[in-house]
């Protein structure tokens, strides 16, 4: 458990080390300090929200096998 927690910690901390530096941001000022928390949550809002639509297209999947197969 505490493994998978390190994993997504680290993930989010990759993440948002990947915006300052594509972003060329400072977080010493505050505009770019601001820049950075509105791409982040950005970012997390659109991760949540596709999170959302492959919990759901999985969820509408049939996984249960037809029961029209010949039983001899």
């Amino acid at each position: 458990m505490k493994i998978i927690i390190l994993i997504i910690i680290k993930f989010f901390l990759i993440s948002a080390l990947f915006i300052v530096s594509n972003g060329d941001l400072h977080l010493k000022d505050s505009g770019d300090r601001e820049v950075f928390f509105n791409t982040y949550y950005t970012w997390l809002g659109n991760m949540f929200d596709q999170s959302i639509r492959i919990v759901g297209s999985v969820i509408d999947l049939k996984w249960l096998p037809d029961n029209n197969f010949n039983q001899s």
